[in-house]
């Protein structure tokens, strides 16, 4: 490394953030500036530095060239690394975020393992050209690494639009992340730095502020300004230098100026090489300029020797800069360079593999890291035939960005196959079958709208093909949306798949009508939806095929998500889960435990829910499935509510948030946001910030479900105005709302919104509803957030409300013992609430004799709602029990003595000699005290006599 100049700053940056990195600190280096500033040599200087404190060092870049292959910066910075290496392609056959998640957590656990006792600098240069799935893999790392050995550097162009641009301000709002941003030279700065330079003098030294005005300090331009003057041996005069840089753009004629004095071969080459991109292979330049490897390599020797190329990586050269590679290749006249680019992919081709693949679909086979780039300079190269051999490449870079979990790339690859196949005059035909594959790609990178779209050309033209085949692919691309909009174009498309689908193709036929059943359910027709799945259900158990079983298992439990189907959603969950185990889907068997957990919950049947919560566990351990892990931190932080344990309860929820941020997926963490609504509304507490709940809510479905919560958190807030106000376009729903999935949901939101405001019509509807299930818990399949314990407590706050405190006090008595028996202490405690409210109703009591039992239901509750930290209901309980007449309550006389003396703070043993009595029996005298208040310590019994 040369000499660097006017960086001390930026260096002492670098310097303190290894030294953080080895002391056990992650850090993030972001190094940006314009092009030419340095941002290399601040690199090379960490380098420097890193090896110098015995960190190891990986190295890796981006390229500009939009046929790299995805994660391609990771994959040159780990190249070394075997353990690296095996990870790509995913391990998952799954393609979704989820997947791509677990694959970031297994490179973060091999950089970390990398790191050692010495710590390790991962440099990544010119980011601004990375792909999308290589800066979300900077994304995960930074939060993953952040307590690792492990600093990473990053070089990004000011300016540059991409990926990393719209992440980097998510990255700078760590504490692990530092920003390192590069300016010019200073006037000193590169009076210091020109003697260093080929060719420094005195004259040189003393002229540099010439070059400083006339380069702004961009280091690079003053190096090749101060190289071609002293190489011409021209003076450094205001004129010459305005000479050489005023003809825009100024890079070019400088660099233009370097390949003057070369022949016309080594022109060639160089043309050649800048056409293959910013780094150059040189066994494939010579196949591209059609010379002998040792001619080219002493070719490229001239090119070193003016300053064009440098020496890069083992076998491998690179321009001085892009900025140097793009000057000589916008000198390429066009035809030359469509030439060049059509040798270049030919040239790959012949380094890399061409013929019939073995299992490739396209008839080609290649390295993952060719197939991109082969694509898309067939597509520079711009004739009919080069069109059809880009649109078979890019069908192959696709897959291979599929393989690497990468969508966003999978789409650009796919898009330039069916552009390619247009240009090439492809047939209607062929063109539909590339369009599907768009869509499928569409899909996969959460493009839904345009994937809509591409399924709707691609069947219009498989139609008039006559492809029945294709027109069903079409249709089955876009699933499991509960849009209404994409749901009406899903159903279209599968409708008319449907009508043309022979009748013997038995897999196809079902898993149209599972779509077609499952867009039915997403748009509230129950009865149709449940014919449709019971359909597909049977045509594929006819058809034999495993896929087409399965999905039409996973319809009919969606079409089947309410109450009154429990014993068949067990039994489709333990279908799934066989299935699963015999297709080596993972994600079938995980399926088939979440169904069986809810049907567990709504059962009550708590040593189910342990053992498929363990089944769940299991299989986000065997198979490293962060979608399992998401499901069992929120089953568990479920299961940990339903018996009142809040604060665990809480910190399980925030740590599925947690995986549901990484993912990426919005619909999860929307899931946190269910829950929390949930654990305040049984608190009785509005403990959160309104803002994100708008923003929520902004974002969330238009599901009633979910839009039933503003004015619920307008309830809990005290606002009950507003919340009257927002609640009415709700209070329709319990008569209206049709039979199907998320109807237990709705209706039962709805109605604890209506018991907060006192709505006695919407809970009268709502406790007829409800009713049949009276000896069961909630739950209906659908995937519930939360747990509320015994339908019966709900049905006594309906019926309380609406007036009919009779039935309110049999149900409530019924939700004790449904509740105590599963350990939902706070719904038994609720419960207990419930039954003195009725009971003190005019109508809930036959006489005056049931105010005892409603002194005693109050003491228990108020007891057990200020374990549970329950501050809502806790404070109804105490006004009620404090508004009750004196009683002598349920304790004998000397038991309300020995009360009254230990509210004085006496021990057993003082109260033993206070009333002339053994202390094991004054021991015994406080047992019966505390069992008879429903209380667990001394200080509670002394706010209760302190109450009285």
């Amino acid at each position: 490394m040369g000499v660097v100049v006017g960086r001390s700053e930026e260096l002492a940056q670098v310097r303190r953030a290894l030294t953080e990195a080895r002391a056990g600190q992650g850090r993030l280096l972001l190094v940006t500036g314009p092009a030419g500033i340095g941002k290399t040599v601040v690199a090379e200087a960490a380098c420097a530095a890193a090896r110098g404190e015995r960190m190891g060092v990986a190295l890796g870049y981006a390229v500009d060239d939009p046929g790299a292959p995805p994660l391609w910066p990771w994959l040159r910075a780990m190249r070394d690394w075997p353990e690296a290496t095996r990870l790509l392609p995913a391990r998952s056959a799954d393609q979704n975020p989820a997947a791509r998640f677990e694959l970031f957590v297994a490179v973060a656990d091999v950089i970390r393992d990398r790191s050692g006792p010495d710590g390790l600098l991962l440099v990544l240069e010119d980011m601004h050209w990375a792909d999308h799935t290589s800066v979300l893999l900077v994304r995960h790392l930074v939060a993953e690494l952040r307590h690792s050995r492990v600093a990473m550097l990053l070089t990004s162009r000011e300016g540059a639009h991409g990926p990393l641009a719209d992440a980097e301000p998510d990255l700078l709002r760590s504490d692990a992340a530092v920003s390192v941003a590069l300016a010019g030279l200073t006037a000193a700065d590169v009076a210091a730095w020109v003697p260093h330079l080929p060719g420094g003098h005195l004259e040189r030294v003393r002229r540099a502020a010439t070059l400083w005005r006339a380069t702004s300090g961009n280091p690079l331009l003053v190096r090749l300004l101060a190289e071609e003057l002293g190489r011409r041996d021209l003076p450094v005069e205001d004129d010459e230098v305005g000479r050489l840089v005023g003809q825009r753009p100024r890079l070019r004629r400088v660099v233009a100026a370097r390949l003057d004095p070369l022949d016309v071969e080594a022109r060639e080459v160089a043309e050649a090489a800048a056409v293959l991109g910013e780094r150059v292979a040189p066994d494939v330049l010579a196949e591209v300029v059609g010379e002998r490897d040792d001619r080219v390599r002493a070719l490229l020797d001239e090119l070193v020797a003016v300053g064009l190329l440098q020496d890069s990586a083992p076998g491998e050269l690179r321009f001085q800069h892009a900025l140097v590679r793009d000057a000589v290749y916008a000198g390429v006249p066009t035809e030359r360079r469509r030439t060049l680019h059509r040798a270049a992919a030919a040239a790959l081709e012949a380094t890399t593999g061409t013929g019939p693949g073995s299992g490739s679909t396209t008839g080609i086979t290649a390295p993952r890291t060719a197939a991109g780039s082969i694509a898309h300079h067939w597509h520079r190269a711009g004739g009919q035939e080069d069109a059809r051999r880009c649109a078979r490449w890019a069908e192959v870079a696709d897959d291979e960005a599929r393989a690497c979990l990468a969508f966003d790339d999978a789409v650009g690859f796919a898009a330039l196959a069916v552009e390619a196949a247009r240009r090439s005059g492809a047939s209607g035909e062929a063109l539909a079958g590339v369009l599907v594959r768009l869509a499928e790609a569409q899909f996969l990178g959460d493009r839904v709208p345009e994937a809509l779209r591409t399924c709707q050309e691609a069947a219009a033209l498989a139609e008039a093909a006559g492809r029945s085949d294709l027109l069903a692919s079409a249709a089955l691309v876009v699933q499991g949306l509960g849009d209404p909009g994409a749901n009406r174009v899903v159903t279209e498309l599968g409708t008319r798949a449907l009508a043309c689908v022979d009748a013997g193709d038995r897999a196809v036929r079902a898993r149209l009508l599972a779509q077609l059943a499952v867009g039915a359910a997403e748009t509230d027709q129950g009865a149709r939806a449940g014919a449709l799945a019971e359909e597909a259900l049977a045509e594929a158990e006819r058809s034999g095929d495993q896929d087409a079983i399965l999905d039409s298992i996973a319809a009919r439990h969606l079409t089947i998500s309410v109450p009154h189907t429990v014993r068949e959603r067990l039994d489709l969950g333990r279908r799934a889960v066989e299935l699963g185990a015999a297709a080596r889907r993972p994600v079938a068997a995980l399926w088939g435990h979440l169904w069986r957990l809810d049907a567990a919950f709504q059962l009550g049947n708590m040593a189910a829910v342990d053992e498929e919560l363990a089944q769940v566990e299991a299989v986000a351990r065997r198979h490293g499935s962060v979608l399992a892990r998401w499901h069992h931190l929120r089953y568990r932080a479920v299961r940990e509510a339903l018996v009142g344990d809040f604060a665990t309860a809480r910190a399980t929820n925030d740590a599925a948030r947690v995986v549901a941020e990484q993912i990426g997926d919005l619909g999860m963490a929307g899931m946190d946001h269910a829950f929390r609504i949930e654990l305040m509304r049984v608190r009785g507490v509005y403990d959160d910030e309104p803002q994100a709940w708008e923003w929520m809510l902004a974002h969330a479905p238009p599901f009633p479900v979910v839009q039933v919560a503003r004015p619920m958190l307008h309830a809990l807030a005290g606002d009950l105005d507003t919340a009257r106000a927002e609640f009415e376009r709700f209070r329709h729903l319990p008569s209206t709302y049709p039979v199907g999935v998320r109807w237990a949901g709705t209706i039962g939101q709805v109605a604890a919104v209506a018991v907060i405001l006192k709505d006695a019509e919407v809970c009268a509807e709502a406790y007829d509803l409800f009713l049949p299930f009276a000896h069961e818990y909630s739950g209906d399949g659908s995937g519930g957030v939360f747990s509320d314990g015994a339908v019966a407590r709900s049905l006594g706050d309906y019926a309380r409300v609406a007036g009919r405190p009779d039935l309110a006090v049999r149900h409530y008595r019924d939700a004790v013992a449904l509740n105590a028996r599963i350990g939902a202490r706070p719904f038994t405690a609720l419960s207990r609430l419930g039954l003195a409210q009725a009971l003190l109703e005019p109508d809930g009591s036959p006489g005056d004799d049931s105010r005892e039992e409603v002194r005693q239901l109050l003491a228990a509750a108020v007891g057990e709602l200020r374990r549970l930290d329950m501050p809502g209901p806790l404070a109804t309980a105490e006004r009620l029990l404090g508004a009750l007449p004196p009683t002598a309550g349920p304790l004998t006389p000397r038991e309300r003595e020995v009360a009254g003396l230990v509210a004085e703070g006496l021990s057993n043993r003082a109260i033993a000699q206070r009333l002339y009595l053994s202390e094991r029996t004054v021991e015994t005298h406080v047992r019966h005290v505390l069992a008879k208040l429903g209380l667990t310590s001394r200080a509670e019994v002394v706010a209760w006599v302190l109450r009285r």
